[in-house]
């Protein structure tokens, strides 16, 4: 039978401001009504079973995941979770683990979260070539014929035709640019997609052999239970690396389709329109005298150029990203910079999203912090306290139910009320539509690390 292994748990470090280590871009609505991860399930339609459709992600985004699954009848069980991430080769072993185990002749896809994906009957159709061929016992690897000398890609060596696929003579890594230049010459090479359909039994033949240490602690895996006491012991490693670079079983299906990984800013370039200067407009915005510049843009400001040439502009509301268009690769140094600098823009927007909703930070300064509350229907928060802050509630829209000490009450749109710093206190939603609030926190100190929970729906 058929299953799809779908990868969520990567950060996107090169989509920043864009993406966050809280808010990756795979839970983003870059392109149309879905964001990346629903449009990738969407396009599984008709080949595999939503009850076999898997997720792998990191355990800080299953509420996320969860909420965005929810429409397409995968059940939560299918969601796995790794307590940190250990790269490509861990993940789609644990899976080949798990499912071999309910299904010994199980086909794997696995497919990355944040592809863009044009003409989804001809991908359809690579699937299916690419399962026929992984029932003969290929790793299958779906390649994709360059378009530009990418610097940004792993490359395919596939010389030789054979029955219904091509063989398959090396993998490459990402490749300095005049090395991308002769592989873009040479119609051997293909861009390395990172989608691949394989037997699970296959796969972990393959990781027997080629890294033994991670197959011996897969075996100790039994269910998801054993998983966070295994994973501390597993060793980070691509899947590419660590098989596909050695293994003798590999073939290549080449894509017929639009793809694009989204791994950085530059490849929004090739998707939305341009105008006749070249210039990509994503927002309220005005350019003069500009020419190939790419704006995109997450608040409501207004954004002018002129007489600018080849750069991306990112702009949110906390942080504002002007690159040279040749270097949007340089986007992850960034990021680590901003890591190292503990910098809170590289891990959360202003709004921040939680399992029963949002927050947005309006203001700060000593002693004071203002946040706009957005509870979902029927969610509710923690039970709580804080001993270095006391917060103020006034509703917006909706009615809040609160728990404050030993006194639960209504409070309505226009009304207000008082919880003083070490008082148990709950913010709930029991209606139909979101609540919102404005909270006022006065103290000493308003981190997230000064809340104790006493009881928590979501088990944080």
């Amino acid at each position: 039978m058929n299953y799809a292994v779908i990868l969520a748990g990567g950060v996107g470090s090169r989509f920043w401001p864009f993406s966050r280590e809280l808010e990756p871009k795979q839970f983003m609505k870059i392109i149309g009504e879905s964001s990346l991860l629903q449009a990738t399930i969407r396009r599984l339609k008709g080949v595999v079973e939503p009850s076999n459709i898997y997720i792998v992600t990191n355990n800080i985004y299953f509420y996320e995941v969860k909420t965005q699954i929810a429409k397409f009848r995968i059940p939560d069980k299918n969601i796995i979770l790794e307590p940190q991430g250990k790269n490509t080769a861990p993940a789609v072993g644990l899976c080949a683990r798990l499912i071999s185990g309910l299904d010994k002749d199980a086909v794997l896809m696995v497919l990355p979260s944040d592809h863009y994906i044009k003409n989804t009957d001809n991908f359809k159709r690579a699937l299916n070539k690419a399962v026929a061929c992984a029932k003969r016992d290929f790793l299958v690897t779906i390649g994709i014929k360059p378009n530009a000398p990418s610097t940004g890609y792993g490359y395919i060596k596939a010389w030789e035709k054979k029955e219904g696929y091509l063989k398959v003579e090396k993998f490459l890594e990402k490749p300095n640019l005049n090395k991308a230049k002769q592989y873009f010459k040479n119609k051997k090479f293909f861009w390395n997609s990172g989608m691949f359909v394989w037997k699970a039994s296959v796969l972990l033949e393959e990781i027997k052999a080629y890294l033994p240490d991670l197959y011996r602690n897969l075996g100790q895996i039994k269910s998801v239970n054993d998983i966070p006491k295994v994973w501390p012991a597993i060793k980070a490693i691509s899947v590419d690396y660590g098989i596909m670079e050695h293994s003798q079983r590999i073939a290549l299906i080449p894509a017929d389709f639009y793809w694009t990984d989204l791994g950085s800013w530059d490849a929004l370039s090739e998707i939305f329109p341009k105008d006749k200067k070249g210039n990509i407009s994503n927002g309220d915005i005005l350019n003069l005298d500009s020419h190939g510049v790419c704006v995109f843009s997450r608040g409501n400001r207004f954004i002018s150029t002129i007489g600018v040439n080849n750069v991306v502009i990112a702009d949110t509301p906390d942080a504002l990203l002007v690159c040279d268009r040749d270097k949007t690769q340089d986007v992850k140094k960034l990021v680590e910079k901003l890591k190292l600098l503990k910098r809170k823009e590289h891990q959360v927007h202003l709004t921040e999203r939680r399992p029963w909703g949002s927050f947005t930070i309006l203001q700060e300064g000593r002693g004071f912090k203002i946040k706009l509350i957005e509870i979902a229907p029927h969610k509710r928060l923690s039970l709580q306290q804080h001993k270095k802050r006391s917060e103020h509630w006034v509703v917006v829209s909706g009615v809040a139910k609160v728990v404050n000490g030993e006194k639960t009450s209504l409070v309505n749109s226009n009304q207000s009320i008082y919880i003083p710093k070490g008082r148990k206190h709950r913010l709930e939603n029991t209606t139909k539509q979101p609540l919102r609030i404005v909270e006022v926190q006065t103290g000493s100190y308003f981190g997230e690390d000064d809340i104790e929970r006493f009881e928590d729906d979501f088990k944080r």
